[in-house]
């Protein structure tokens, strides 16, 4: 992992409130050289340590209803599971899980109807899925692309610019 500190720190969390900031605009934030600050992000963006991406709300697209599916597997069957629910369209997560369930999912929809034929009539359907368990997300109180490392992941005074 690259060697990250304060200064990298409050970039990202610039970064994080909004993505479109300039390097200008966050140069004159930290007051630090510009050039300084267009170094470090494209540092951060190289280690993958920050993705350029835009997110989605999915409201605006008409889909309010959220659920976490959680899945049992038959023994031997993760792999042919993953790869027919991967790029279901409905899906927006989907992780290995430990404990009572193998294979956990969040998928979203218009409404309930479409979440009852999806369970029904798509997921059901997959051969290798023994049992599922459907939890209704009424709101999200945090998003997972609003997470933040802890403060003492950053060195303290540790100076990784290049310019």
């Amino acid at each position: 992992m690259a060697r990250l500190d304060q200064t990298d720190r409050e970039i990202i969390w610039l970064l994080n409130q909004d993505a479109r900031l300039s390097s200008a605009e966050i140069s004159r934030k930290l007051e630090l050289p510009e050039r300084t600050i267009r170094n470090r992000i494209n540092r951060l963006l190289k280690n993958n340590i920050v993705k350029p991406i835009g997110v989605l709300n999915p409201a605006a697209f008409g889909y309010h209803l959220a659920v976490d599916i959680f899945c049992e597997l038959e023994v031997g069957a993760q792999r042919q599971v993953i790869e027919a629910v991967r790029d279901l369209q409905e899906v927006t997560y989907l992780a290995y899980s430990t404990g009572d369930q193998d294979l956990s999912i969040q998928a979203i929809f218009t409404d309930s109807d479409e979440m009852h034929a999806f369970i029904t009539n798509r997921l059901h359907t997959i051969p290798g899925i023994r049992r599922t368990r459907t939890v209704l997300v009424p709101r999200v109180v945090k998003e997972t692309y609003e997470w933040r490392p802890p403060v003492d992941a950053f060195e303290k005074g540790h100076d990784t610019s290049h310019g």
